[in-house]
């Protein structure tokens, strides 16, 4: 899951930022440049990508940089840095940014940046995420990961578990996700079905396991 971090002491300023990367399936954070804030941002582990305010901030790229060189060793991640026009004409290569937005500029730009860098860097783009939740469903690398932790699905649990979260709150009956995921020249009986939704629970943890709800007599939903 790619997560971003906006670091800035004028939270009201990123409002809009932030907004705009939520709504594009983002998950978002802000916090300040002060050490113990950045630390806490980066519990339980640091996002991966960094937007630096540097309308509000002191703290430059290549101070961030070290800084995380520090604290989170060998941790790979994008760096964008918001300027102004005069900070521009100062800008050093050599800065440690991956990009670069002169303010005032639009959340849209923003979002295109971090889309275009997820790109280059990872492949990802938010259309291929699916959230609900703690569960984040990646379409691109069929994987799936609760909390930051990535469960290792069969390729039909991940399909019977993306076709449920793709469609929550609907309920479906055994025979119908038997048509949907093993297709409708499938044999096999219904039990399966169950078979597979015990397994899916199993791997969600026992926090999570009831995210997907057995409706008596009739099938299964997902719930978040």
């Amino acid at each position: 899951m790619q997560r971003i971090l906006i670091i800035t002491d004028t939270v009201k300023t990123a409002a809009p930022w932030n907004q705009e990367l939520v709504r594009a399936g983002y998950p978002v954070q802000a916090c300040g440049s002060e050490r113990a804030e950045l630390l806490e941002a980066f519990q339980p582990r640091p996002s991966e990508i960094f937007i630096l305010d540097g309308t509000s901030i002191r703290l430059t790229p290549k101070e961030f940089k070290e800084f995380l060189a520090v604290e989170c060793p060998n941790h790979e991640s994008c760096l964008i840095w918001l300027i102004t026009e005069e900070m521009a004409s100062r800008l050093d290569p050599a800065a440690g940014i991956d990009d670069f937005i002169i303010l005032p500029s639009s959340a849209h730009e923003l979002l295109a940046r971090v889309r275009l860098l997820l790109w280059k860097n990872h492949r990802i783009d938010a259309a291929d995420l699916i959230l609900a939740g703690d569960v984040v469903i990646d379409q691109a690398n069929y994987s799936v990961s609760v909390e930051d932790r990535t469960l290792e699905l069969t390729f039909k649990e991940y399909e019977l578990l993306r076709f449920l979260v793709t469609h929550r709150g609907r309920v479906f009956t055994r025979e119908a996700l038997l048509n949907q995921v093993w297709g409708y020249d499938y044999y096999g009986g219904t039990r399966t079905v169950d078979v597979h939704i015990r397994r899916i629970r199993a791997k969600l943890g026992v926090e999570h396991q009831d995210l997907v709800e057995t409706i008596r007599n009739v099938g299964y939903r997902f719930v978040d």
